[in-house]
């Protein structure tokens, strides 16, 4: 039970950290943001932490054990990470308003740290039972 509480708070600050990270760029043209920036948020995480999920995996199957999906993980981190990279450009800008937090969603920022959210998410949901 403990677990699924912890997963249930980190998804939730993944969002927090979300907002956080992109309102350091909402004033900012698109334009204007430093390439380097986009290309070490996508390629550093995703291949870091794919490499260490697949030689974890690979591992485990070597020596015999069964490996499965975390459902819970995939619903409380996938489903949300899913929903904000989904979402049209201005969706949560229109639900919320402009002046509010979740407005911040609607970045590029966001909305490329999401997919990378997505990404480890699906890669750490699968599981070695013994």
């Amino acid at each position: 039970m403990t677990r699924r509480v912890v997963l249930a708070a980190s998804a939730a600050l993944m969002i927090l950290g979300l907002i956080v990270l992109t309102w350091g760029f909402r004033d900012l043209p698109i334009d204007e943001r430093p390439e380097w920036m986009v290309v070490q948020m996508v390629v550093w995480p995703v291949a870091v932490l794919g490499m260490v999920e697949t030689l974890r995996l690979f591992r485990y199957a070597r020596h015999g054990l069964t490996i499965r999906v975390d459902h819970w993980r995939l619903l409380t981190h996938g489903l949300p990470a899913l929903f904000i990279v989904a979402m049209p450009a201005g969706a949560f800008t229109t639900w919320f308003g402009a002046s509010t937090i979740w407005a911040l969603l609607d970045f590029p920022t966001a909305k490329v740290m999401a997919a990378f959210w997505l990404a480890v998410t699906l890669w750490a949901s699968w599981e070695v039972v013994v």
